[in-house]
């Protein structure tokens, strides 16, 4: 897909943070985007805000735990455009079960399953089989985490695992597509930016549980970004952001150039993926794991 402008695009989790910088990207290429996301105060002032900046938007409610929900995102879009070319599956929230894996209730396990996995699965779900009877050219966007990605943060495991199980998710989704030469194109965003620095989102910050993944006991609250920052200055370290929109810019270029790994440069990402993939090579123990 090298160009961009007339086609459709579907944000899930595009209200805030990265998934609104990658609708006004798309926004700026002439694409009609669709916005999608839980809280509906949050989708309506995100739409007004790219509204306000002549893009071509619509909001859409979406839970993307329940695969009737994205289905009805689905047919939502097709009902104002007729098409949808670029499905971007971003939907995430914050690890709320920090600790030992053993010491984890199913519900933690299963609330990051079924926002970051199962938002995935159930994406690809119901728009995948309407793009590839359609025959289109086309692109799906599973964005991801180094957490998980690369290598996990063991004291986030609900997290990571829920991440590094869709890389291989997509990794599959892409060989498959390639053996029947569908004209749909398969990445994974790994959100850094090309600027070294922290991401300004809301996954810094706890969400409250829907009931169906209420813990038996409460979690303790989590400061989220401030605390980060805090810490990094006790430690001396230089606090930097990344612009979301260098993500954004990942995501577009991306796409134009057919890119599965959208990674941006780092020395510390390489050095990860190196020392990951030398262990295994060596049969040794991940002591990457270590810091």
């Amino acid at each position: 897909m090298e160009r961009l402008e007339g086609k459709v695009a579907v944000v899930t989790g595009g209200a805030g943070g990265i998934g609104k910088a990658i609708c006004k990207r798309f926004g700026s290429e002439g694409m009609k985007v669709v916005v999608a996301d839980l809280d509906k105060a949050t989708l309506d002032a995100a739409v007004t805000e790219l509204r306000g900046q002549s893009f071509d938007v619509m909001g859409v409610v979406v839970d993307v735990s329940k695969r009737d929900s994205l289905e009805a995102l689905r047919d939502a879009t097709l009902d104002a455009h007729g098409a949808v070319h670029v499905l971007c599956n971003n939907a995430g929230i914050a690890n709320t079960a920090f600790g030992n894996v053993w010491e984890h209730e199913n519900v933690d396990w299963r609330w990051s399953l079924e926002v970051h996995l199962f938002g995935v699965i159930n994406g690809c779900a119901a728009f995948l089989p309407w793009m590839l009877e359609r025959g289109d050219e086309g692109h799906i966007v599973n964005t991801v985490s180094g957490n998980g990605g690369i290598v996990p943060l063991p004291g986030t495991a609900p997290y990571a695992v829920a991440k590094g199980a869709v890389v291989t998710y997509t990794e599959c989704l892409w060989a498959q597509l390639r053996e029947i030469d569908a004209k749909i194109g398969v990445s994974l965003l790994f959100p850094s930016g090309y600027t070294p620095g922290l991401l300004n989102t809301g996954i810094w910050y706890q969400k409250e549980r829907p009931a169906e993944f209420a813990p038996s006991k409460p979690k303790p609250p989590r400061r989220g970004l401030e605390l980060f920052i805090e810490q990094m200055k006790a430690a001396g370290q230089e606090v930097r952001f990344t612009p979301l929109e260098e993500v954004a810019d990942q995501v577009a270029v991306g796409i134009k150039r057919d890119q599965f790994w959208m990674i941006a440069p780092s020395d510390r990402s390489d050095a990860q993926i190196r020392a990951r993939a030398e262990s295994m090579i060596g049969r040794d123990h991940p002591n990457y794991m270590r810091g």
